[in-house]
């Protein structure tokens, strides 16, 4: 009896002995786990910092062993050393707003020796674009004046449509007397009115479609010639349209679909001079007759393949589009790609005919 007595006082002591052993563990606080930078941190103003300051409030000392950022725009740094108890330790996070306008909201992952393993913070706020510099927002340099760009990119627009939404290029008079900007070369199916700037004004060329007996289906790609106070500029503006039948304002009327078998040939090491040609099989899968339109190839040239289609194929009916390719002029890598408009649902197909001439 007396050894069981000696023996239960004895687990006793060592379970309170090694209780005290695990208690003593250091426990990190956050005075506050988040922090918001507000909702006017400029842009360009440099990065900003927030201190997360914690405290040990536990009874041995506690180690950060790492800090993640849940995005590289984020760069954490933090108190290396041990933190006794009842001392005050740190996490920094860093934000690089450069380049990011809007809202935001970070996450930082804090994980330590200490009870408990893993603590989470987080930093959020909102970035204000800072205003472009006229270097910025008018990048293409001509002779007294500046461009957002040089192109007039249209979306696909109906042939029958009357006038089309304008596509825009803004422009900057950078020189120091005004400036009569006009243009030459316009296709005639392409409005382009010509914009008067006095020095250091900023304005806008606007370019609209309007409806023409001479406009063609198909992708359209023009270069127009631009004139600043009647001399010549070297560069060019650049159109590009892609002209479309009008949509059947009945959703319920049957209607075509094209698909095809193949749509994509290609041809290696063919000697120049020689013809190559091949058929690419398609098949109406809808419920009307099929209208090919028109087949262009969209990289035109003087050596373009010679394109030959069935007009109109009937509902369930296969047909085939043929592509004759002479390569007396030609040598090199070749690729052609032709656009067929139709009246199926999707109007705009592709196929594409591809290879290298030796001579």
């Amino acid at each position: 009896m007396r050894n069981l007595l000696k023996s239960i006082f004895l687990l006793a002591v060592l379970s309170f002995a090694f209780t005290s052993i695990d208690a003593q563990t250091g426990k990190i606080v956050f005075e506050n786990p988040s922090h918001n930078f507000g909702l006017s941190i400029p842009e360009k103003g440099g990065n900003v910092t927030h201190r997360f300051v914690f405290t040990n409030k536990g009874d041995a000392p506690v180690t950060i062993q790492n800090v993640t950022a849940s995005c590289g725009c984020t760069t954490p740094a933090w108190t290396k050393e041990p933190v006794a108890p009842g001392e005050q330790g740190f996490v920094d996070a860093t934000y690089r707003p450069a380049g990011r306008p809007g809202a935001f909201k970070k996450n930082l992952n804090v994980t330590s020796n200490g009870n408990p393993k893993m603590i989470s913070l987080s930093i959020s706020g909102t970035v204000v674009k800072s205003p472009l510099t006229v270097e910025e927002e008018f990048p293409v340099i001509l002779e007294g004046i500046r461009l957002t760009g040089k192109a007039f990119a249209f979306a696909r627009v109906a042939i029958t449509e009357k006038e089309s939404k304008p596509s825009e290029v803004k422009v900057y008079n950078s020189s120091e007397i005004p400036a009569e900007i006009s243009f030459k070369n316009v296709p005639d199916y392409l409005k382009i009115q010509p914009v008067t700037l006095q020095p250091k004004e900023k304005g806008i060329i606007k370019a609209v479609y309007a409806r023409t007996k001479h406009a063609k289906y198909g992708t359209h790609i023009n270069e127009i010639e631009v004139f600043v106070n009647g001399k010549k500029l070297q560069e060019t503006l650049t159109s590009t349209i892609t002209l479309i039948p009008a949509a059947s304002n009945d959703q319920n009327a049957a209607k075509p679909v094209l698909n095809f078998i193949n749509n994509n040939y290609t041809f290696s090491n063919i000697k120049q001079g020689s013809v190559v040609s091949n058929e690419y099989k398609f098949k109406n899968t809808g419920q009307a007759d099929l209208e090919i339109l028109a087949a262009n190839v969209v990289n035109a040239n003087e050596n373009n393949p010679k394109i030959t289609f069935p007009e109109i194929v009937r509902p369930g009916e296969e047909g085939s589009i043929k592509v004759v390719l002479n390569t007396k002029k030609l040598k090199g890598l070749q690729d052609f790609n032709i656009e067929l408009i139709t009246n199926a649902i999707s109007p705009v197909s592709s196929i594409a005919l591809r290879g290298n001439i030796i001579e």
